[in-house]
């Protein structure tokens, strides 16, 4: 009931052109559609909110073919596969952090294909999976931007876990990747408490 309820309050405040508006979400909820929301987001994040929100669905068993949300995962995934640029990035890189936004994204986009094998997502999810690869650092991991030189645990966890569904659901994925991820969360693992 609990996810239900969730899943519902998401579905009210889905944007007409799919997406989850950060700033403008407050209003979807129209008196029919349940109490108006407050707590104005960031309009950079959209991408990054729409994959997590398509995350929620997709694992609770919807897509675009079954599921009570057929409608809103398949607007929801029109939008993301909109947001991609020409190199398969998702969503703006005006934000210093665009490398969540991308890596969320990547991975919506990924597990909808790996449920679905939908020719529709097929080639989008493809190319965001490229893109991961493209901004990883040689031999490293990831962080803020394209090879930045620098890493972080908490982008890198978003990217591997697009790898990782990508590589499940059939896409391709450079082995060498992944392992280069590992290696560095080895190296940054305090031995002694496994931290």
């Amino acid at each position: 009931k609990p996810l239900m309820a969730g899943l519902d309050w998401l579905a009210r405040h889905q944007s007409p052109d799919g997406r989850w508006d950060c700033d403008a979400y407050m209003g979807q909820g129209a008196p029919e559609r349940g109490p108006l929301c407050t707590g104005k987001g960031n309009a950079m994040y959209d991408v990054g909110v729409t994959g997590l929100s398509l995350l929620a669905y997709l694992g609770a068993g919807n897509t675009h073919r079954q599921g009570e949300y057929q409608k809103t995962v398949k607007a929801g995934l029109k939008w993301l596969k909109a947001q991609q640029d020409a190199e398969g990035c998702f969503g703006s890189r005006g934000d210093p952090h665009f490398t969540y936004n991308h890596a969320v994204a990547a991975l919506a986009m990924a597990e909808a294909y790996g449920m679905t094998h939908a020719p529709a997502w097929r080639t989008s999810a493809q190319r965001g999976i490229d893109f991961c690869m493209k901004a990883q650092n040689p031999y490293k991991a990831w962080r803020y931007g394209v090879r930045s030189g620098d890493n972080d645990s908490s982008v890198t966890g978003w990217m591997v876990m697009a790898l990782k569904s990508a590589k499940m659901s059939g896409l391709e994925v450079n082995e060498t990747a992944l392992q280069w991820a590992r290696d560095w969360v080895v190296a940054m693992t305090d031995e002694a408490t496994g931290q």
